[in-house]
């Protein structure tokens, strides 16, 4: 994965373009207003016009006429109040967004606005901003509409959240979009507004060079949405770590039954499961890599399948002795083995029994390997309650291993 190419994909904001139309059935109507204390004939006369051509659609003529009532000098402050909701209406049904945004922080200025009204008009502003890609000003609108709230909700959160990373604030992006994902999670967000927060919240670390975050971020998107590209960017950053064959080996058995193994990973997990003796897992991957091109089909992809294949027949042929010896000796090493040579022979149920014989007699090598194999032996068999706990044990048994295994446990969760 290039990561030179990550981007952090832009949310759609919902402008709500009725809610200067909702705030003019508020205004008086022109008659009155007239003779309401506060208004000049000349002003109301005007933003009577306005308000007619604006029902008709005519938002431009009704634009050019509040204008030229705002041009008869300093209003009042029924006046301003009147005139600048109207030019709201209109600047919001021509979409004129440059406009909108000007009228708003003026009627915002003049301290007038307060309670809902004031949060409604912050929450225009902030997604208008965002619309015309004023970032920087929808980061201090959205600062804004937070406090005036008392408290920020799922969709603040995210549209502030986005604002920070465009404008290249990644830290401050990264604290808030933390908080935006639970947010969206609680509010029942969908779940391609999910991934989103998690897409910029990893580019968001990327960016910091924060490498555990960007681990922990991609664990949550191979739950909310796995997928090639995300799981990709996952076995890099574990390379980097140069975890070793049984952590890698079963990262890319996770990749394969999640169906997010990228073309070059085949050949990696069908060298990792040699490295592990489990040559019926190496032939399975060199099949499907030489089936979907990422393996080669060269005579050295043919002649390591072929030794693979062979190192299959030699299990089979030696098992009942291999059983026969595994049972009589009191360490768990040659159950451990047993379990492995049962688990890539296909035979699932036995290498669980002789998983957790191993287990059971202890004095083991690598105890977070039995625990793996155990984990996704049981997996297989649609047993994940059993499963989860085994891969609750290999964290346990190998704090260096426990990402992977942590994100086995959530992926069993389902």
């Amino acid at each position: 994965m290039d990561m030179r190419k990550l981007t952090a994909p832009l949310l759609a904001m919902a402008l709500a373009l009725s809610a200067g139309a909702s705030l003019m059935t508020a205004l008086p109507t022109a008659a009155e207003a007239q003779t309401a204390g506060g208004w000049r004939k000349e002003v109301a006369e005007k933003a009577q016009a306005a308000q007619e051509a604006g029902k008709k659609g005519n938002y431009k003529e009704a634009i050019s006429l509040l204008k030229e009532a705002k041009a008869k000098g300093s209003l009042s402050p029924q006046e301003e109040q009147g005139v600048n909701e109207l030019m709201i209406w209109a600047a919001s049904g021509s979409k004129d967004y440059a406009l909108l945004a000007a009228t708003i922080e003026e009627r915002l200025a003049s301290g007038r606005v307060k309670g809902s009204d004031q949060v409604a008009k912050l929450d225009t502003l902030a997604k208008t901003y965002f619309t015309m890609r004023e970032y920087r000003k929808c980061a201090d609108a959205a600062d804004r509409l937070i406090k005036a709230r008392g408290s920020a909700t799922a969709d603040d959160l995210v549209m502030l959240g986005q604002s920070q990373f465009l404008i290249k604030n990644y830290s401050a992006a990264a604290a808030t979009l933390e908080k935006a994902y639970p947010a969206v999670r609680k509010a029942g967000k969908p779940a391609k507004t999910q991934v989103q927060v998690l897409e910029t919240l990893n580019a968001s670390y990327f960016e910091l060079k924060n490498e555990p975050k960007r681990i922990e971020t991609l664990h949550q998107l191979m739950l909310v949405q796995p997928k090639v590209s995300v799981f990709e960017q996952l076995v890099s950053q574990y390379q980097k770590e140069r975890l070793d064959s049984v952590a890698m080996l079963n990262l890319y058995r996770l990749g394969d039954r999640k169906g997010v193994l990228a073309k070059d990973h085949w050949g990696k997990y069908a060298d990792a499961a040699l490295d592990l003796v489990s040559p019926g897992e190496a032939v399975a991957a060199l099949e499907k890599g030489m089936a979907n091109g990422g393996i080669k089909k060269d005579d050295r992809s043919t002649r390591l399948l072929a030794d693979a294949k062979q190192q299959v027949d030699g299990l089979k042929k030696n098992l009942a002795q291999q059983e026969r010896e595994a049972k009589a000796i009191a360490d768990g090493d040659a159950d451990a083995k047993l379990a492995t040579t049962l688990f890539t022979l296909g035979e699932r149920a036995k290498a669980v029994e002789t998983a957790r014989r191993a287990l059971q007699k202890g004095k083991l090598n690598r105890a977070d390997d039995v625990q793996f194999l155990l984990g996704v032996a049981l997996f297989d068999q649609k047993k994940v309650g059993e499963a989860r706990s085994a891969f609750a044990e290999a964290s346990k048994a190998n704090p260096k291993n426990a990402g992977i295994a942590n994100l086995w446990e959530d992926v069993a969760a389902g």
